[in-house]
């Protein structure tokens, strides 16, 4: 039976359904081979899978996205960052790290980073003289820490699958993310030297103090909603209702670009994001029964426990499996499928969950720009008007600095586990 559920998935998934459509025609379809199970409890399972307090902060958080990208909050960030590296070989190459940094501490959507990055700042660093390929592969990269940097919505569905502190793991998300973010910039520098890029300008003590203040309304919005998580004033969700306010006083009262005829554009936009997500969480319930009533984590288990006992090996095969599905699959319904499987069996053999979810979480990054989805990528290439095969040597250094960081994520765990233990949290 489990095989002719695997071919309906992909049977769907080929003639082009939609993701959360398929993993609910799926798992009606196991329920139908299974028997005994009337069809009435699908909405119920529905509704229950979606029924989770934590996931009130998705729709605040996609909300305080879309109000950063129709205000200027995202522009005078990149202004602050080109005045501070600018007079570094590729520095703007490496303020688009710095804003994308920032940006992932307000958006927590890689794909919407894309957007707003690669329209703005794309055409900046063709006119600077990058190539098209440097260009959309730097702001893939900066895009992707979205998924690393709290608010993370990759993390709050993580956190809801694997039944751990929303909490811990965004903060445990700080350093590694922070290592990505350095790693990045250390790339920008090697690959403007060999495109033969030269510094851009000179350090103005007072073009940073002018674009500082400019900026600085914009920079205390993430250290209000991480900094609050992480002193423990709010919970995430509540960071997210903060946050909002926050973004529409500031784009309305102060900065005034932000025009009240946006709010339901942006409302709209929120909601759709949202949706999406949240169909996806509650179709995933259905087949997450078949996959409980099979007992398939367990079966997984076994088996991976019968090729080796090492929990390293055990979470390096763990890893190939999300980062060959990452491949496929965009990142909330690979959370959704792949990981409640997953998890149950690094946990077995002693990973700390957090500290799995940072490793999960940084191969989802590896995903978003692999192709043939790469739903970052796709984004950027649009944006840039190329071809995958211009980008895939400037992408694989990019990939390459994630892996090393996911390795040490792995070797070294306090690295994820130290920040939360250290705040309490």
């Amino acid at each position: 039976m489990i095989g002719i559920v695997v071919l309906i998935l992909f049977a769907l998934f080929a003639i082009g359904v939609p993701i959360a459509y398929t993993l609910g025609l799926t798992g009606v379809a196991a329920m139908l081979l299974a028997g005994g199970i009337k069809l009435e409890v699908v909405p119920l399972m529905m509704f229950s899978g979606a029924n989770a307090y934590t996931l009130v902060a998705i729709p605040l958080f996609m909300l305080m996205g879309e109000i950063m990208n129709r205000s200027s909050i995202s522009t005078r960030l990149i202004d602050f960052a080109c005045a501070i590296v600018g007079f570094i070989r590729g520095g703007l190459g490496m303020a688009t790290i710095l804003t994308g940094t920032v940006m992932a501490a307000i958006s927590g959507s890689a794909t919407a980073d894309a957007a707003a990055l690669g329209s703005i700042l794309i055409p900046q660093m063709e006119k600077k003289g990058y190539s098209k390929p440097f260009a959309a592969s730097t702001v893939s990269a900066a895009a992707t820490l979205a998924s690393m940097i709290p608010p993370s919505i990759n993390m709050i569905l993580y956190a809801v699958i694997a039944g751990c502190s929303i909490s811990s793991l965004f903060i445990a998300g700080i350093i590694p993310g922070l290592l990505m973010s350095g790693s990045f910039i250390v790339l920008v520098y090697v690959f403007a030297k060999k495109e033969g890029l030269v510094a851009e300008g000179k350090l103005e003590f007072a073009e940073i103090w002018r674009t500082f203040r400019r900026a600085i309304l914009g920079l205390l919005l993430p250290i209000l909603v991480v900094g609050g998580i992480l002193f423990g004033f709010f919970t995430p969700t509540e960071a997210g209702a903060v946050g909002v306010a926050y973004s529409l006083l500031v784009g309305l009262l102060i900065y005034r670009e932000f025009k009240v005829k946006d709010i339901v554009p942006s409302l709209i936009g929120a909601a759709k994001q949202t949706s999406i997500v949240i169909i996806m969480v509650g179709t995933s319930s259905i087949l997450g029964w078949f996959i409980s009533q099979q007992r398939i984590p367990q079966n997984l288990a076994t088996a991976m426990l019968g090729v080796a006992d090492n929990p390293y090996v055990i979470m390096f095969m763990a890893v190939v499996v999300i980062l060959i599905a990452g491949m496929f699959l965009q990142a909330s319904p690979l959370i959704v499928m792949i990981l409640p499987i997953l998890t149950p069996v690094v946990a077995s053999v002693g990973w700390d969950l957090i500290q799995f979810g940072i490793i999960a979480c940084i191969a989802l990054c590896i995903g978003q720009i692999s192709p043939p989805v790469a739903s970052v990528l796709m984004t950027t290439m649009g944006i840039a008007q190329i071809g995958v095969d211009k980008l895939l040597p400037y992408i694989l250094p990019v990939i390459g600095m994630m892996i090393i960081v996911l390795t040490l994520v792995v070797i070294f765990p306090q690295l994820a586990l130290w920040l939360p233990s250290a705040m309490s949290i």
